[in-house]
């Protein structure tokens, strides 16, 4: 009777000891996982007419733009920086995006140092 009582407690103990931890796992996976935002293309256009499309999205926890300019490849650009009104400078090897208008508008700076500006 003893080794019964003693065999049902060892196995009672094990029991309670093992974890089913799938809530905590789900739980885990959901924060883990991003969910990037991406917001509407913007189409600007400069005093010549030319088209921008500009994109704002998340690339982790800071902000990032695409632009892609009327028959050229799409531009990756990241935050740098922050200009003097405490908008965020987006730069890659290539070009420079400073937002202006409250994000409505932009001056797109190339590696030669022109300047074009957006509305």
């Amino acid at each position: 009777m003893k080794k019964v009582i003693l065999l049902s407690s060892v196995v009672l103990l094990l029991a309670s000891c093992t974890k089913t931890e799938t809530n905590a796992t789900q739980t885990l996976n959901t924060e883990s996982s991003e969910i990037a935002l991406v917001q509407e293309p913007l189409k600007l256009k400069n005093l010549k007419g030319e088209e921008i499309s500009v994109i704002y999205f998340s690339e982790g926890d800071v902000v990032a733009v695409k632009i892609q300019k009327a028959g050229e490849d799409e531009q990756k650009l990241s935050a740098k920086t922050v200009n003097p009104s405490g908008n965020p400078v987006f730069t890659n090897d290539s070009y420079m995006w400073e937002i202006t208008q409250d994000g409505q508008a932009g001056k797109l700076t190339d590696k030669d140092g022109n300047v074009t500006e957006y509305n």
